[in-house]
């Protein structure tokens, strides 16, 4: 808890105006939709580092909740499965392992099909949320502010 406390106060102090933060809620998203299991966290900073985006943001959408990540995980599958084979992927608990390598293939493919759209759907809505605070808080003008490459974190 103590972790998501600092991590809030991190994105709100770090400097960017709400196209910067939308591009890194996006980019968190987006590799939340990835097969790297384990490696969300870590690829959303270093992209967010690459492209000079807010860090804290991208982490804190790369974190997606487990039943959000099942159902996109799942759609994912069967979306990519479907435009590969022409029907859908026929997933059970006790096969999944055996068919891991065609899953896993779906899985990648489908990131692009879910990911992108789910990545895009999260970075307007921050977009819209970022200008309405950025509104409502004038004494703070984020888009003034430009984040500093050599900002810890």
């Amino acid at each position: 808890m103590l972790f998501s406390r600092e991590l809030w106060e991190r994105a709100k102090r770090e400097p960017s105006s709400p196209r910067e933060i939308a591009l890194s809620v996006a980019v968190g998203a987006f590799t939340a939709c990835t097969p790297f299991l384990g490696f969300h966290l870590g690829i959303a900073v270093a992209l967010a580092t690459l492209l000079r985006l807010n860090r804290p943001w991208a982490m804190i959408a790369s974190r997606t909740p487990p039943p959000l990540f099942l159902a996109i995980t799942f759609a994912e599958v069967e979306l990519a499965h479907r435009l590969r084979t022409g029907r859908w992927a026929p997933i059970e608990l006790h096969g999944a392992l055996a068919q891991a390598r065609d899953l896993g293939i779906d899985w990648a493919v489908g990131t692009l099909i879910v990911g992108v759209p789910f990545a895009a759907l999260l970075g307007l809505t921050a977009l819209a949320i970022a200008r309405r605070w950025e509104r409502l808080n004038p004494r703070a003008p984020a888009a003034v502010r430009r984040p500093s490459s050599e900002s810890p974190m």
